[in-house]
């Protein structure tokens, strides 16, 4: 099977528009308000941020800039509305995690079960 070419942000519809509405969430973020995922406090000092990892390595090996960044999500998921914008901030690990929007009832706030594992890690999709 051959390797695919990864999509750009813009292929995915996250291109300039997408940036420029994370920029005006951004903006009127108030740092330490919760998560709506993990309910754990955001900020825009990424090094605050629980997810973030200052020894994290792109695939190119070069330094991950983006560890601990918070996402713009979108709470209607864009595979549902073309025209959904991105209206909330999530921390980056939990806007991977929360996917498609198909387990938000599953959600880490919701079920007090930890999104990570001392012996697993991180767990990106967060069930037994």
């Amino acid at each position: 099977m051959p390797n695919r070419t990864p999509r750009t942000t813009t292929q995915k519809r996250l291109g300039h528009d997408h940036q420029q509405q994370r920029d005006r969430l951004l903006h009127r973020h108030v740092d330490g308000q919760p998560c709506w995922w993990c309910a754990r406090p955001m900020y825009r000092d990424r090094t605050r941020n629980w997810d973030y990892n200052p020894n994290a390595t792109r695939t190119d090996g070069k330094p991950d800039t983006s560890s601990g960044s918070l996402g713009a999500d979108h709470s209607t998921p864009r595979s549902q509305s073309t025209t959904s914008r991105a209206d909330r901030l999530l921390h980056g690990t939990c806007n991977k995690q929360r996917q498609g929007g198909h387990r938000d009832d599953q959600r880490p706030a919701l079920t007090n079960r930890p999104d990570t594992d001392p012996a697993l890690g991180t767990r990106i999709f967060n069930w037994p």
